[in-house]
């Protein structure tokens, strides 16, 4: 490798990886070595930490000697680009930044050299610069640098080239270069069907050039699209662009995109929403990487996975815990919402909305009133940008359909109580109870090693007759941990004592059942028979619950015993295992049974089970479901 000393070195990453002393190009090595190359690069002048640095060599799976092999990659860079190029700071390492040596730079420099001239409404220098700005990319930028790093950096930096492209575009249509701008866009709509901003500038540019019935027939296409994809409505600027085509208004000189909104900094902090994941958080081993491979694939529009499950079962845990473990693949930004308000009912889209736009620095003055102009602009402010959207507690369609993105290069995790119907866009995933192993692990990490060890066929018991569901094993765990003088077969005894009791007698139990509650109550809203029946099929004992036999507990015909079997399996509460045959949870179970004793007399639920063919005292009363 040649040393340089005597000039600075010109990179490039607007394209391959490469650098040149002059005319003469260097060589850069590995593919690694041009990851870390690209890295600071693209820091432009800041320091990049050695974390970030092994995530963007080497992942998840970086080798022990990470830190020294970093080490040997900056000297051997060191010895193509000059010792002084490269500086050691505190915690990582810092890539000297002088004028013309990165493309980057100058490409972002051309840009607002654009904007500027833009502003003083000298459009001619500013096409000039954003045409220079273009000519800088070699391709797609770090081309030869492989990494889910150097992935989200090109969706990144490819959002950048487009923005510029679109204001050089809008500036070709504003200028007498509207049939040059219309063939470049049509070629753009087709790679980008659903973005509202350049269907706006097609339009536009067909109609400047005398096509006005092909500039209806792309509003008409993009309408049907939004409508089938989405549920959703073109936004009010795009809608302003139609009417003044359908009236045949003079189209406005696009100085700028037509959708651009003030409000919208480019330049804002990507905002990072998560919560805090479980520290302790264990198992799902095989789901995790079955949804990170959906949510991550190459190639995929905007991937959503849905996770549904009984209360308790962990769904949320799971979305934070996964979307923590894929956010260095979405730099843009990672957003979180709870669409569940503390009464329980769902909360409005728009407001959702509202939280996302001002996270990206869109002026609460700015955000429109109406939902689909909302929606619109959230489409817009997102576009091209590599987002992860993480949608905790999920109730209606109509709640989530504006919220999901629509560009390649985002993704969103979506969970709820159940399925929603209408929303074929989204991969659904039911979560099971724990395996075994995983609630003693849960347990030992909680309770303490050494102490769940010691008596490990007593938290097994404990986890199972938990039903290995994760809420109600944490907090049997908690509460052992809290009591350093009981035993863990202590706490199984007690368990099982406190399941069979009439009403719920300590805190945890109520813990536990609060979410069997809530969907209960949910169930109850939609289908009431189904509601009642949850308690009275509890009752039996039988390990799987037939069709035939829910109907004669509940005296209806099977078809209608079926009916309501399907409604409390679509719930959650309980669990197909065959055809037509379902199970309750253990703990379940115990919780339905004391629904149908606050609910019914003694004398009701004997007549109930009776029906199974026990005998019936004759002054029992012999009531169906629907009497009740």
């Amino acid at each position: 490798m040649t040393s340089m000393t005597s000039r600075p070195a010109r990179i490039s990453v607007l394209g391959p990886v490469r650098a040149w002393d002059g005319e003469q190009e260097l060589d850069l090595g590995t593919p690694q070595q041009r990851t870390v190359l690209a890295v600071l690069a693209l820091r432009q002048g800041r320091q990049a930490t050695l974390e970030e640095l092994t995530d963007a060599v080497w992942g998840d799976d970086p080798p022990r000697t990470s830190a020294l092999t970093l080490r040997t990659y900056v000297s051997r860079l060191r010895q193509v680009l000059g010792d002084e190029a490269i500086v050691t700071v505190s915690g990582g390492y810092l890539l000297r930044r002088e004028t013309g040596t990165l493309d980057l730079t100058d490409f972002t420099a051309a840009v607002a050299r654009a904007r500027t001239a833009r502003a003083a409404r000298d459009h001619s220098t500013a096409a000039q610069a954003l045409h220079e700005a273009e000519g800088l990319w070699q391709g797609p930028a770090l081309a030869d640098v492989p990494g889910s790093y150097a992935q989200a950096q090109r969706v990144r930096l490819e959002r950048e080239r487009r923005a510029a492209t679109q204001e050089r575009l809008a500036l070709d249509i504003g200028s007498g270069r509207a049939g040059t701008a219309v063939t470049e866009l049509s070629a753009l709509t087709e790679e980008h069907p659903l973005d509202e901003g350049l269907s706006g500038l097609l339009m536009l540019g067909l109609y400047r050039t005398g096509r006005q019935a092909l500039a209806v027939a792309e509003y008409q296409r993009l309408r049907e699209l939004l409508a089938d994809e989405l549920g959703l409505d073109p936004g009010a600027a795009l809608r302003d662009v139609y009417r003044q085509i359908l009236d045949g208004e003079p189209a406005p000189a696009p100085v700028a995109p037509v959708w651009e909104t003030a409000g919208t900094h480019r330049g804002a902090v990507a905002p990072e929403q998560l919560p805090a994941g479980i520290r302790d958080f264990v198992g799902r081993t095989e789901l995790i990487d079955r949804l990170r491979g959906s949510l991550t694939a190459a190639g995929v529009s905007a991937p959503v996975v849905g996770l549904t499950g009984l209360g308790g079962m962990g769904t949320s845990s799971l979305a934070v815990h996964l979307a923590h473990r894929i956010r260095a693949g979405f730099p843009d930004g990672q957003l979180y919402a709870d669409l569940r308000d503390d009464d329980g009912g769902p909360v409005g889209a728009a407001a959702v909305l509202a939280g996302f736009l001002r996270a990206f620095g869109v002026p609460p003055a700015d955000v429109p009133d109406d939902l689909a102009e909302r929606a619109a602009l959230w489409r817009t402010v997102s576009c091209g940008r590599r987002l992860l959207l993480v949608l905790d507690h999920a109730m209606t369609p109509e709640q989530l359909r504006p919220l999901l993105p629509t560009g390649t290069g985002s993704a969103a995790i979506v969970t709820g109580s159940r399925r929603l119907a209408g929303m074929p866009q989204i991969r659904w995933t039911s979560l099971p109870a724990f395996e075994p192993e995983e609630s003693v692990e849960l347990f030992r990490r909680v309770a303490g090693r050494s102490r769940v060890d010691a008596e490990y066929d007593a938290a097994l018991r404990f986890a199972g007759a938990c039903s290995h569901l994760p809420l109600a094993v944490r907090l049997g765990a908690e509460r052992l941990a809290a009591r350093p003088t009981w035993s863990v077969a202590s706490i199984g005894d007690r368990l099982r004592v406190e399941m069979r009791q009439p009403v719920a007698l300590h805190e945890d139990c109520i813990r536990v059942e609060a979410p069997f509650e809530r969907d209960l109550e949910a169930l109850r809203a939609v289908d009431p028979p189904a509601a009642v029946a949850f308690g009275l099929v509890a009752l039996a004992d039988d390990d799987e619950i037939t069709v035939g036999t829910a109907a004669r507990l509940l005296d209806l015909p099977d078809t209608e015993a079926e009916r309501v079997m399907e409604s409390l399996t679509d719930a959650h509460l309980i669990e197909a295992t065959g055809y037509q045959r379902y199970r309750y949870l253990e703990i379940v179970r115990w919780f339905a049974r004391r629904k149908a004793i606050a609910a019914h007399s003694a004398e009701f639920r004997r007549a109930v089970l009776a029906r199974l063919g026990k005998p019936v005292p004759a002054e029992l009363p012999t009531r169906s479901l629907r009497a009740v």
